[in-house]
């Protein structure tokens, strides 16, 4: 199964989400989805690790504490990162694009269903 979806407000329908990023020493960072028009709150996720659109600064803070002998080989290695963030980000738009009507529940519960 792969597929994706667009959030949206369970209250109002909106389309529009503010991320309410939280971050606690000791626990795995929490994003809060809050309704940008009824500032409803929509989901809560809980992340491993983050990425965001400086993805050679994320993984340089995450390799900070290892030694590289080779500077071409840490170059290699940042330029897959960003390459595998890029292509995700742009299969998971395709598959929103073509996303049918289910809720987020929905399809955690069908990707838990092929496991069993």
């Amino acid at each position: 199964m792969e597929k994706a979806k667009k959030e949206q407000c369970p209250k109002c329908k909106g389309m529009m989400m503010i991320n309410n990023v939280y971050v606690k020493t000791g626990e795995n960072i929490k994003i809060y989805v809050e309704c940008a028009n009824c500032h409803s709150f929509v989901a809560r996720y809980n992340l491993l690790t983050y990425t965001s659109d400086k993805p050679y600064e994320v993984l340089l803070q995450k390799l900070k504490c290892l030694e590289y002998r080779s500077g071409k080989k840490a170059l290699r290695e940042l330029e897959e990162f960003d390459r595998c963030v890029d292509g995700e980000f742009k299969l998971v738009k395709s598959l929103v694009e073509k996303e049918e009507v289910q809720t987020v529940e929905e399809l955690i519960k069908e990707k838990w269903a092929e496991k069993e």
